[in-house]
């Protein structure tokens, strides 16, 4: 693709789809309205479950019907915020995408927060963290090792480079600040405005970063240099719509091709979709599967430590696996999923002491148990083993093997103490990957990606 065809796709509006193509109506195709009513339809028992009385005394019917529900509220505000690319650039659009995918997790923290529930309040907020690295990370590699090998091709490593500095900086800085929640063993509203400091400069910086790198002057080449150019790259408009199409899929990308007017609309539905299940539905499913864990006898901690997580993080995680599915689109699903890692490391760990304090009804910080302290040290030194892996601006095979069966071992040695050790198994692996690969590290894009001005 020469430097024209680059321009031209960077600065025109994408035209929207003509409602006279075969297929489509309304700018959606039969596919997107069968996966729209689909979703559209979980309102409705959601409704007679959540204000009808439906499903009164059965706490496991309940909790699936709500739970069903909140699956879709996530995907109806994930087709919203992806649709927000079309307006706000590709890494401001990440982390808005970032931010409200996990509003479903938002809600549950602090709801448990809030009714002082602290020690469940602490596992919904690391079992969400663990899932997403300790699965959802390694998962987007798997997915494109398995596609390329469909297709008869070797796909072995993600490559990462200097726009992910941003996101890597910042989720760095708030793995190391969690060891000293576990060292102070609460959760106080100075961490609040700590953590939210921290997501607020990587907004800022990712944004900085963004607008230098489309206001740089482009290079002028040389004649030889532009003859190899338009010889290498014979139909660049042709290529340049191949790659558009591959990226958008489904009903996300119906919607950045709608005309301004609809497109609006049809994101504030989607948002009020997801608005009304999260918030008239998040307290009766948190009761509901606490009801069932009591009926059954299973410890409410595990419950709430993984179910909660995994019907928040589905569609998000599902999304990022679609883009791993297209191979070249691999390494932007995994950046997805790390700023919503970086996300849930600072905005949602920020959220529960302030609603806390709001349940208490003054400002007052949320105590850690034993437990608690265990689960947040875990997750602290997790993370940053997985930041380290990434240091390399590689995500190889055998590092998102790794990561995932360091993740379910925990489930297999049901063992007292099984998560310090864990824990500390993670910090030794670090910085034995630290050592071996100091040559190939990216300190300095790190620490180029965080100077202001720069």
């Amino acid at each position: 693709m020469n430097l024209h065809s680059r321009q031209e796709n960077s600065t025109l509006p994408r035209p929207p789809i003509a409602p006279s193509d075969p297929g489509l109506h309304l700018g959606f195709t039969r596919g997107d309205w069968i996966t729209l009513g689909a979703a559209a339809s979980t309102l409705v028992p959601f409704s007679l479950v959540r204000f009808g009385g439906l499903a009164q005394g059965h706490p496991l019917l309940t909790s699936l019907v709500l739970g069903v529900a909140i699956i879709a509220a996530a995907f109806f505000l994930s087709w919203a915020t992806e649709g927000l690319e079309t307006v706000v650039p590709q890494s401001v659009a990440l982390a808005l995408l970032a931010l409200i995918e996990v509003a479903p997790e938002y809600a549950f923290e602090v709801l448990l927060a809030y009714r002082g529930q602290t020690e469940l309040a602490a596992a919904s907020m690391t079992g969400a963290n663990r899932l997403l690295l300790g699965l959802g990370w390694p998962l987007i590699m798997v997915v494109a090792f398995l596609s390329a090998r469909r297709q008869g091709q070797r796909f072995t490593e993600i490559e990462l480079d200097a726009r992910n500095a941003p996101e890597l900086l910042f989720l760095l800085l708030a793995s190391l600040y969690a060891f000293v929640l576990v060292l102070k063993r609460s959760f106080s509203l100075l961490d609040s405005v700590v953590l939210v400091a921290l997501y607020v400069a990587y907004i800022l910086t990712a944004f900085r970063q963004s607008r230098r790198r489309h206001q740089a002057p482009a290079r002028v080449l040389t004649e030889t240099e532009l003859s190899a150019e338009l010889e290498e790259n014979s139909e660049p408009a042709e290529d340049a719509d191949e790659e558009d199409e591959s990226r958008d899929i489904g009903v996300a990308a119906r919607v950045k091709r709608l005309p301004p007017g609809t497109r609006t609309l049809v994101i504030s539905l989607f948002l009020l979709a997801g608005a009304y299940v999260l918030f008239f539905g998040a307290e009766p499913f948190i009761d509901a599967v606490l009801q069932v864990a009591r009926q059954v006898g299973v410890s409410q901690f595990i419950l709430i430590q993984w179910v909660a997580p995994f019907l928040s993080e589905f569609p998000e995680s599902l999304t990022a696996f679609i883009w791993a599915g297209l191979i070249v689109f691999a390494g932007k699903g995994l950046s997805n999923l790390i700023s919503s890692k970086l996300n849930q490391w600072t905005l949602l760990i920020a959220a529960i002491p302030l609603a806390y304090s709001v349940g208490q009804g003054h400002a007052a910080p949320l105590p850690l148990t034993a437990q608690s302290v265990d689960e947040v040290f875990l997750t602290a030194a997790q993370s940053l083993f997985g930041i380290s892996l990434l240091l390399t601006f590689r995500f190889t095979l055998r590092a998102a093997l790794t990561l995932a069966g360091l993740f379910l071992v925990q489930f297999f040695i049901p063992v007292e103490g099984v998560h310090v050790a864990l824990g500390w198994l993670y910090l030794a692996l670090t910085a034995v990957f630290l050592l071996l690969n100091r040559r190939h590290l990216h300190l300095a894009e790190l620490l180029r990606a965080g100077r202001p001005g720069r």
